[in-house]
């Protein structure tokens, strides 16, 4: 079903961006018009106009390629978004569906600092207060940052901080730290079992920004009986899901096939 207030000659011309994005590289005129069916003439005529507002660029070769423009509107939009407020319903949502508090973190200086938080109502308050500063190595939050660092970084990295040891589960042994970060890479989340603190379990997962870039980490924590139980397992389900969604939000697009 259409609306009728919608411009054809529009929708044909975000069609035609479309098509040149998902592309990845410069489109001839005649590809462009093979993959949307339009005549060449509109084709031609919305390139044109697009070329005048620099959203679509030519190559030397006569293709067609997004233009700088939109790059600048990208930006401008970026810097618009409050973080805290594209994903506070998501994890508002995610809090009740786990019943564990929620927390949405950045990495900065070799610590993870709480930007935001979604308590449970219940009486045991296990969130950080916003903007305090927790250990990137040993909380899941802070492992999700490491995961997606270089090998070389996140060595120089943690040598370059005391590991304090604040539990018996805490893990202080750099190269067994870099395993980790490996495999939560491979995973797509990190857990953090009883590690920073007695009793307390997590599970955080990889915010991307529009560029792809790991730029925050959103999870949960509680107090699970053990991460082998099916309300963890549950949870790690939700926090993906919810990472993701965030992601998108911001307007990252997966790549399913690559």
């Amino acid at each position: 079903m259409r609306d009728g207030n919608i411009i054809l000659s529009v929708a044909k011309a975000m069609e035609l961006l479309q098509i040149l994005s998902r592309a990845g590289r410069p489109l001839s005129l005649k590809e462009l018009t093979d993959l949307c069916g339009y005549p060449k003439s509109t084709v031609f005529g919305l390139l044109t106009t697009m070329r005048l507002h620099d959203v679509v660029t030519q190559t030397p070769e006569g293709k067609y390629t997004l233009g700088l423009r939109l790059f600048e509107y990208g930006r401008q939009v970026e810097r618009s978004w409050d973080i805290s407020r594209v994903a506070r319903p998501y994890m508002e949502h995610l809090c009740r569906q786990t019943g564990a508090s929620v927390m949405l973190s950045v990495c900065e200086g070799g610590s993870v600092i709480t930007l935001d938080q979604v308590e449970t109502r219940g009486g045991l308050r296990v969130v950080s207060d916003t903007g305090s500063r927790l250990p990137i190595y040993c909380t899941s939050q802070g492992k999700v940052f490491l995961a997606h660092m270089s090998r070389t970084a996140a060595e120089a990295l943690l040598r370059g901080q005391g590991l304090t040891q604040f539990t018996p589960h805490t893990i202080t042994d750099i190269p067994a730290l870099l395993r980790e970060a490996e495999i939560c890479r491979a995973n797509g989340y990190a857990i953090e079992n009883g590690e920073y603190k007695i009793g307390l379990r997590s599970i955080s997962a990889p915010v991307r920004t529009v560029e792809g870039k790991v730029r925050y980490a959103v999870g949960v924590i509680g107090m699970f009986r053990s991460v082998h139980s099916e309300e963890f397992h549950a949870a790690v389900e939700q926090v993906c899901a919810t990472a993701a969604m965030i992601s998108a939000a911001l307007g990252y697009q997966s790549n399913p096939t690559g």
